[in-house]
């Protein structure tokens, strides 16, 4: 499963259970963000166990929306139980530093952040 658009690029990968976003996330509210949040919902539903694989190193910038999109997601993985999240960053961007060390809270246990 994939939405793209002009800046950017989300996929779902159901066997690696890897979701990857790439380009420019800049929309604005939720609404702006409906087809992503619909993919992730999807990977939500589709996994019941194990590590699933945020992967956003090639994504060079995310707006608050975006990290707002980001943060229903990981509630999501943490209200089913049984699953973690790795979020693999890239120390080129260094929004992620801030932004992605914040979302950690919301799923203490489970979260493991990687920068490469």
């Amino acid at each position: 499963m994939e939405v793209r658009g002009d800046r950017f690029e989300i996929t779902w990968h159901s066997a690696s259970a890897t979701v990857r976003c790439s380009g420019t996330l800049d929309m604005r509210g939720k609404e702006g963000y409906r087809q992503i949040i619909d993919l992730l919902d999807e990977a939500v539903s589709l996994t019941s166990s194990g590590i699933v694989t945020l992967d956003v190193k090639a994504l060079e910038f995310l707006n608050s929306s975006g990290i707002t999109a980001l943060g229903g997601f990981i509630i999501k993985l943490r209200n089913k139980g049984g699953i973690r999240l790795a979020i693999r960053c890239s120390h080129t961007h260094t929004w992620q530093a801030r932004s992605m060390k914040g979302l950690e809270k919301l799923m203490p246990d489970g979260l493991e952040i990687i920068f490469e």
